[in-house]
């Protein structure tokens, strides 16, 4: 069974031949050069394809880029992942207009200018085009590689609540959601204005998934109360949701942190596959068995105790527990369920996918 094949009958809560797996995109091992380069020689393989089809990796991931313009001057950045114009004291922006400082260690970055802090009025803010040149051509390249053989996956994160408070700077934006309500209401609008006329370029490009996602969740709740999100972004992700559901693709949904609340309204409003599902924050045995015929789960490996602190024969237990519980009947894209930082061994992140294959082959027998 090819790739596709494999994460679309998932999808539909079908057993394929085995459980899909996929990556974090924001993983040390393959987007570091350090870490691409340690990979590749543990394994002997040259190219970051080769290395993800070895791991048994399904899904591939397109990115709109930054305009031709903003890129005849930019440097691709890790932290934070990013095309971005350097500046002076260790600083960097983006197309956006946002800032970032990257920490002393150099493996993380902090958020130090949001263009829309200071602003009164959204008209006086320049969104991105879209239609600037530059901005789907290695995506389309990539679709012309990748389609048929993996289910592909437009990127469209960060769609609403996040991409807000970059732009306007969390503590104001929090703010402004109880007493500045006509702001948020036009800066969302706006937001959900470009998020809609991106979604028509991922459509035409002919992707299989779209991935929207916004961190509500704390390790124990909800950042924002289930009240407000019902007033801001319910509605307006609905009608994003119902735009993308018009091609028949498949919605992903990512947000950290414990959202369980949040799970029966996200199925609500269409909803597929929901990420990452951290184990520290989140029931998944409760999750799979109500929501389990109507969710895909995706993620669930934990980053933040068994890979990095883990033995492997840790990591392998976790697997096939993951496998017992959340396989069944389909349903599950099996993937570290955040970003894999620097202190996870090249060892144990083979183990992990190694082991998905073993022991993820329908029927299971675990």
């Amino acid at each position: 069974m090819i790739p596709r094949e494999r994460v679309l009958k998932t999808i539909q809560h079908q057993e394929p031949d085995r459980v899909p797996l996929d990556e974090a995109y924001y993983s040390f091992s393959l987007q570091s050069p350090e870490g691409r380069q340690k990979l590749m020689r543990t394994i002997g393989l040259s190219d970051v394809d080769g290395v993800k089809d070895f791991l048994g990796i399904d899904l591939r991931d397109l990115f709109m880029m930054p305009s031709e313009t903003f890129m005849g001057q930019a440097v691709y950045k890790e932290p934070p992942w990013i095309w971005v114009h350097e500046l002076p004291g260790n600083r960097y922006r983006d197309e956006w207009g946002i800032e970032y400082e990257i920490g002393a260690t150099g493996e993380y970055f902090h958020y130090v200018h949001h263009p829309l802090e200071a602003l009164e009025k959204i008209d006086d803010y320049q969104f991105l085009d879209l239609n600037a040149s530059g901005r789907f051509e290695t995506a389309e390249e990539q679709m012309r590689r990748w389609s048929g053989k993996y289910a592909i996956c437009g990127h469209m994160e960060a769609t609403l609540f996040e991409q807000a408070w970059y732009l306007r700077g969390f503590r104001r934006l929090i703010r402004d959601l109880y007493d500045n309500e006509a702001f948020c209401e036009s800066l969302f609008d706006k937001l959900l204005e470009f998020r809609l006329e991106q979604a028509k370029r991922w459509v035409e490009l002919g992707v299989d998934i779209i991935r929207l996602g916004d961190d509500f969740g704390t390790q124990t709740g909800m950042l924002i109360s289930l009240a407000t999100w019902r007033r801001y972004f319910k509605p307006r992700m609905k009608k994003l949701i119902d735009a993308i559901k018009k091609s028949r693709l498949y919605v992903f949904y990512h947000s950290d942190g414990c959202i369980e609340r949040l799970i029966p309204e996200l199925i609500e409003i269409g909803v597929d596959i929901l990420n990452p599902l951290q184990p520290e924050c989140n029931n998944i045995e409760r999750i799979k068995r109500e929501f389990g015929t109507r969710l895909t789960l995706h993620g669930t490996v934990s980053v933040q105790r068994t890979l990095p602190f883990g033995t492997i024969e840790d990591v392998e237990n976790e697997v096939r527990s993951r496998l017992k519980i959340c396989a069944p009947g389909g349903g599950l894209i099996l993937a570290p369920c955040h970003a894999v930082g620097p202190d996870v061994t090249i060892e144990k992140l083979i183990t992990l996918y190694r082991c998905a294959q073993n022991y993820g082959k329908y029927p299971l027998r675990i």
